[in-house]
């Protein structure tokens, strides 16, 4: 079977996660990497070409299929020459920096045999796809609660990371997430019975959703906490069902750490330790799913206009 080329756009996580992911299958064969610093030459694989313009490894004529893992006030300019040169796109979330320019980009795509796949990694973890497709449909759910507590960074950020009109800040680094397996989960949220309070270092929502022909309440709870607090980070999904209380939860100390299931406070699945970063397993799920789609010219999973859902739920609710 023919491998497909890919290249890749940024070294951070694109490097550590995506290249790894990459490597991990037998599907594609990476070309070359582009990224902006020439001080990090030497931490690139030699197998490796290093394009020092990113429109050059667009316009490589040996390059099938581009990996996007720069800042997403870069995304809308690299997919519009990827559309043009008939590339596919694997681009990491949120794509592009607003509503306004994903929208343009959905509309590029029309009537073009273009596989596109944004890479939201939370329903390929392995405690989300085991509660789906073994638990979900057995039971009857009243209500959802989801708290979401973490510690602002201690390193340095990119700047764009803490922008919210560059594609960074809460929405795009955190919430987008929710908001993506919420409706993955449960269909699409109801935006005629809503409240919600956003503030600097918090984000509350008071929404419904429909699901199996009913409505269920969800309460969205997200803070920033201050270093020097002693309250805990965590990120966990409370379901009140007929059957007790499931609970998708993981600590968040470190990159490691996994989410894991309980039933009434009994813990129900537990994934094995791992000494990577949590989202490799995630990602290579989503490269897999995308390599599928190129060869079955599809567009399955989370493709752009995902995406395009997902900002304009941002472009609602990060407004103060």
């Amino acid at each position: 079977m023919n491998k497909i080329n890919v290249g890749i756009i940024g070294r951070n996580f694109g490097l550590k996660v995506i290249y790894r992911g990459l490597k991990k299958n037998n599907f594609f064969k990476v070309i070359g990497i582009s990224f902006k610093k020439k001080s990090l030459k030497n931490d690139i694989p030699k197998n490796l070409k290093i394009y020092r313009n990113w429109r050059d490894l667009v316009s490589d004529k040996k390059i099938k299929a581009i990996i996007i893992s720069s800042p997403p006030e870069t995304h809308k300019e690299i997919i519009e020459l990827a559309i043009k040169k008939n590339k596919h796109i694997f681009c990491d979330k949120p794509v592009t920096a607003n509503y306004k320019d994903i929208t343009h980009i959905c509309d590029l795509l029309k009537n073009k045999k273009i596989s596109h796949f944004v890479n939201y990694e939370f329903t390929n973890i392995d405690a989300f796809k085991i509660f789906k497709k073994k638990i979900i449909n057995k039971i009857k759910i009243k209500k959802i609660k989801i708290n979401w507590k973490i510690k602002k960074p201690n390193k340095k950020r990119s700047k764009w990371k803490d922008t919210h009109t560059r594609g960074g800040g809460n929405f795009y680094n955190y919430i987008c997430h929710i908001f993506y397996y919420v409706e993955n989960y449960f269909g699409k949220i109801n935006l005629k019975k809503t409240f919600f309070k956003n503030n600097k270092n918090s984000f509350f929502l008071k929404t419904i959703s429909l699901f199996k022909s009913e409505y269920i309440n969800i309460n969205i709870n997200f803070k920033i906490i201050n270093k020097k607090s002693e309250t805990k980070p965590l990120h966990e999904i409370i379901f009140y069902t007929n059957v007790g209380i499931y609970k998708l939860k993981t600590d968040i100390n470190n990159l490691f750490d996994q989410f894991y299931i309980t039933k009434n406070k009994k813990i129900i699945f537990k994934p094995r330790k791992i000494d990577y970063d949590f989202r490799l397993k995630p990602t290579l799920q989503n490269l897999l799913i995308f390599k599928n789609n190129i060869t079955n010219s599809e567009n399955n999973g989370s493709d752009f206009l995902i995406a395009k859902r997902i900002h304009y739920l941002v472009s609602l609710f990060s407004k103060k």
